[in-house]
């Protein structure tokens, strides 16, 4: 006989981690209100590994009575258990969540970082431009500064523009010249074309090609 959904609930407190873990699995395939609760219990699970699956599980299910939970346990002391809540709380799009995501760019690791640069993108507010801004110019890992770059083409807007072309005036290193261009570009941000023009005598010449790319692409 199949287990029923009170089994599986039953299951989230089994000795066996791997017990609780493929529970926590099947559970975030359902659609129904009775397992909210006990994953949210689960959420303060002994094993790291079926935090993560809990948090999976609840990502799957968008209901305002989980997002304090998530937003609690942030503060796991497991990496991939905080990089996998982060997720599960853009999934809510409650912007509840937005502070204590706008906190995780500064995270040690770098999971979590991109994580949260990846949920800020489903709760697109200017307040968290220049934080991306920061991370796509300064972020050691390039995954981390792909995904800023994503997110703030994602959130758009006057203030994306004006904060990417006052980073461009400081004269950043040519990487990050050329891809605050693309996104730039990719904003269709014709008030760009000035600053461009120049660019397009730089004296790196991946730069110069983007620029010169950028202003046909914005009709300078």
């Amino acid at each position: 006989m199949e287990p029923t959904l009170e089994d599986y609930i039953v299951m989230l407190n089994d000795a066996d981690p791997d017990v609780r873990r493929n529970a926590a699995w099947t559970l975030g395939r359902q659609r129904d209100i009775r397992i909210i609760q006990p994953l949210i219990a689960a959420l303060g699970d002994a094993d790291a590994t079926v935090r993560v699956r809990v948090a999976e599980a609840l990502g799957n299910i968008r209901d305002p009575e989980i997002v304090p939970a998530l937003i609690q346990a942030l503060g796991d002391d497991d990496n991939k258990a905080r990089a996998r809540v982060a997720a599960s709380l853009g999934n809510q799009g409650d912007f509840r969540a937005f502070e204590a995501l706008l906190e995780l760019l500064n995270d040690g690791d770098t999971e979590v970082r991109g994580a949260a640069v990846e949920a800020l993108a489903k709760l697109p507010d200017n307040r968290a431009v220049m934080p991306l801004v920061n991370l796509l110019t300064g972020d050691p890992d390039p995954n981390v500064r792909y995904l800023a770059g994503k997110t703030l083409t994602q959130i758009g807007g006057d203030a994306t523009v004006d904060a990417l072309l006052l980073v461009l005036r400081s004269e950043p290193e040519p990487d990050e010249t050329m891809r605050m261009i693309e996104i730039l570009v990719g904003l269709h941000a014709t008030q760009a074309v000035e600053i461009l023009s120049p660019l397009t005598e730089h004296a790196d010449e991946g730069v110069k090609a983007t620029a010169t790319w950028a202003l046909k692409q914005l009709g300078g």
